[in-house]
């Protein structure tokens, strides 16, 4: 089966995530306040309190793109059944299959996304390079001056969590959606997650994903 990196495909922290970046020193505050921050979303979502801004980027961050138009065309009143469908989907997916809690916590400040590797041998060890299509007017924008914290799934070991200096090369401005790693240094960068090989991995990069 073939597919590609999408826009406005977004990463989630799991319970395996939660763990390690708890063992990395992220606080139970921190992490508490993105769940909580999260559920409100969902709540102002499915409610259309804020005039429906929260409807549509909920639509657009599960990539229901149809229902996003509809909103803008129709107005909120018309498509607010189908996002509380949605969002009780969504709030389904946060129990197990023994009904107990589990978390899964949406980063609207991330990317779930392919990794490729630099075909022009630009980068240097310990960068990266993220070219993301907005979700705000849907232009192409480059992350820099920023780290940003990269995991594949399934994540076991802190190990599997890195950070990557996001710079920003001309030589690699086409290459939109995905995230560039360098070819140099010691061992390759995907390797160092998961044992990541780049055959078609995605990657979740979360920028500025715990500030």
């Amino acid at each position: 089966m073939l597919t590609i990196s999408k826009p406005y495909a977004y990463g989630y922290f799991n319970d395996e995530t939660i763990l390690l970046l708890h063992a990395l020193g992220v606080s139970r505050d921190v992490l508490l306040q993105k769940q909580a921050d999260y559920l409100n979303f969902l709540q102002i979502a499915s409610s259309g309190a804020d005039g429906g801004h929260a409807a549509f980027k909920f639509c657009t961050l599960t990539n229901h793109m149809d229902l996003a138009e509809a909103l803008l065309i129709e107005g909120v009143e018309k498509v607010l059944p189908q996002v509380r469908t949605l969002v009780n989907q969504e709030e389904q997916k946060l129990l197990n299959k023994k009904k107990g809690q589990r978390c899964r916590i949406m980063v609207p400040q991330s990317r779930l996304i392919f990794g490729v590797c630099d075909p022009y041998d630009v980068l240097r060890e310990g960068q990266c390079f993220v070219r993301i299509t907005h979700d705000g007017d849907g232009v192409a924008r480059t992350v820099t001056g920023t780290e940003v914290l990269v995991t594949r799934n399934p994540c076991l070991h802190p190990g599997d969590l890195q950070k990557f200096r996001a710079i920003n090369h001309p030589k690699l401005s086409h290459l939109v959606d995905c995230i560039v790693f360098p070819t140099k240094g010691r061992r390759p960068s995907a390797d160092l997650m998961s044992g990541g090989d780049l055959d078609g991995d995605k990657c979740r990069q979360h920028p500025e994903a715990l500030s």
